[in-house]
């Protein structure tokens, strides 16, 4: 594991200690069922940089390790992921019209899905990806490159005259390490004309909802508006604008470019980020509030279950901190259920001995207990695909603002 010991977006070495998360085994670390392997855990301790408004993983885990091959995410896999996509190029469109032929690489590309809507426009497409998922870019008929994103990787591009019009990054430059080896690469294959926008996970976003689970090891920094003016210079560019989608409860897109070549961006207005020192720093109180009501919750759920483990809905990665520190394992949750064609069914949650489970198998039960929702996050498209599928018990949501009240309310 690498150490950080200076912000990596504005190069303070002012860093403050808000959060310690203990160890966790890495979100994607499924292990097949039956074996009887268990995964190695790693800590999350976050630092944060008053000066830019950035939190950082104070630990970084190896890229190999976080993004192996046979990472089993799938863009496609989540309809709303999708729609976000394609609402992502319309927001480029609409402020940087789109010309057919415009080359647009997506730097951690997965499955090609967002590279499948620039190409109904006319673009040519090119995708980089570590792991396995670019097999599926490939037969969609991407150009792609197998490997993680880097120096070697941006200066072949740009012998090959692969100078991009767009570079887009969703859900990924959080994701890569040395964030100035990061930027020097993204330079080799941009030009004046190029913009780059990058969609993350918002701070702000994750302060209001209290989403202290979004602190897990595949995110070794969390953007503020403010990280991307610092980041902005690095390439060699300015922040045009930011946005806010809605996606994961509250997304930042930021488009850096140079506004000779895009004069359609609105001016930029940046939000007040005033007091995320203080709120991050009202995250430790707050998790350790929602770890006893929590457990309380699953408990009253248990027992309106006749005592028996109750069923779970839907396993994104992040979920994996929130059953570790409730410390639950199957004795609690008999099965995780994820959705048709997930790479996830046949392993164990990291770290438990918790089955992934497709969700056929939930349907066959006829169960109408309660159930809880570990993609908290994707609140209403759980329930639409458990009501689509005629499930009529109650759904309730791991990591729900209700469960603050300082007494539960029972009527479960």
């Amino acid at each position: 594991m690498r150490c950080i010991k200076s912000c990596e977006v504005c190069g303070s070495n002012k860093l403050i200690d808000v959060l310690d998360l203990g160890n966790h085994p890495m979100c994607d670390d499924l292990i097949p069922l039956e074996s009887n392997l268990r995964c190695n855990e790693y800590p999350i301790h976050i630092f944060y940089c008053k000066k830019c408004n950035t939190a950082h993983q104070r630990w970084q885990i190896e890229k190999e390790l976080l993004f192996p091959k046979d990472y089993h995410y799938r863009a496609r896999m989540t309809g709303s992921v999708i729609n976000f996509m394609k609402e992502f190029v319309d927001s480029i469109n609409k402020f940087s019209p789109i010309k057919k032929n415009n080359l647009v690489i997506d730097i951690g590309c997965n499955d090609g899905s967002l590279l499948s809507i620039f190409s109904k426009k006319g673009c040519k497409t090119l995708g980089i990806d570590p792991t396995l998922a670019i097999n599926d870019a490939k037969a969609e008929g991407h150009e792609v490159i197998h490997g993680f994103f880097d120096l070697s990787i941006a200066n072949s591009l740009k012998q090959k005259g692969k100078i991009a019009d767009y570079i887009t990054f969703t859900n990924v430059f959080a994701h890569i390490e040395n964030l100035n080896s990061l930027c020097e690469s993204v330079n080799h294959i941009s030009k004046k004309s190029t913009l780059i926008v990058i969609e993350n996970h918002y701070l702000g976003s994750i302060l209001k909802t209290k989403q202290f689970d979004t602190f897990y090891h595949e995110h070794p920094r969390t953007y503020s508006a403010n990280s991307f003016e610092y980041i902005a210079n690095k390439l060699n560019k300015e922040l045009l604008f930011v946005e806010f989608p809605k996606r994961y409860g509250g997304n930042i897109r930021a488009f850096i470019g140079n506004k000779e070549f895009h004069k359609e961006f609105p001016d930029l207005s940046m939000p007040d980020e005033s007091l995320f020192y203080q709120n991050i720093s009202a995250l430790k109180d707050f998790k350790e509030r929602w770890k006893k009501n929590c457990l309380y919750l699953i408990q009253e759920l248990i027992n309106n279950n006749n005592g028996k483990p109750i069923p779970a809905k839907a396993f994104p990665g992040r979920a994996a901190i929130l059953i570790k520190l409730l410390g639950i394992d199957k004795d609690t949750i008999s099965a995780v259920y994820e959705i048709k064609g997930s790479l996830k069914t046949g392993n164990y949650v990291p770290g438990t001995r918790i089955p992934i489970l497709p969700e056929k198998d939930l349907y066959k039960l006829n169960y109408s207990g309660p159930i809880l929702n570990l993609a908290w996050h994707l609140s209403k498209e759980v329930r639409e695909i458990l009501s689509k599928n005629s499930f009529e018990g109650n759904v309730f949501d791991i990591l729900d603002q209700k469960m603050m009240k300082s007494d539960i309310e029972s009527g479960i």
